[in-house]
């Protein structure tokens, strides 16, 4: 009998650039909601609002994927044309940042203190 495997659970960053791979056209369909609004902070209820206003389609191809997951713990995101950044929580006492470049579809994972300065940065433009 072969010895279980202990597998390593995929980064938020990991599963953005999974769902990116696999469902290009709604993620950036998505994302691109959350831009049109401008500058901003979302909370959990706008990100999934903006799901819901896709066709049944892309939202059957979002539930599926990873980015279902980077969705559902996310505690929020900031909006800076063409950057989203999304804190995500996916269990007690964890955090994840990620950025994602809507024009150019790069993703990158933030830390914590990037994520801040990212929310300071729309503070003082307002």
């Amino acid at each position: 009998m072969g010895t279980p495997k202990l597998g390593r659970i995929p980064s938020m960053r990991e599963r953005v650039e999974d769902s990116l791979s696999a469902y290009r056209n709604v993620l950036v369909s998505l994302l691109s909601r959350y831009v049109s609004q401008g500058k901003g902070l979302l909370q959990p209820h706008h990100l999934i609002d903006a799901v819901a206003t896709l066709g049944d389609d892309a939202r059957t191809k979002l539930s599926e994927g990873p980015f279902s997951d980077v969705l559902k713990f996310a505690q929020e995101a900031i909006v800076l044309p063409p950057f989203v950044a999304v804190a995500v929580r996916p269990r007690p006492g964890v955090w994840e940042y990620v950025r994602v470049n809507v024009h150019e579809l790069s993703v990158e994972q933030l830390s914590a203190s990037e994520y801040l300065q990212i929310k300071e940065e729309l503070v003082d433009e307002r």
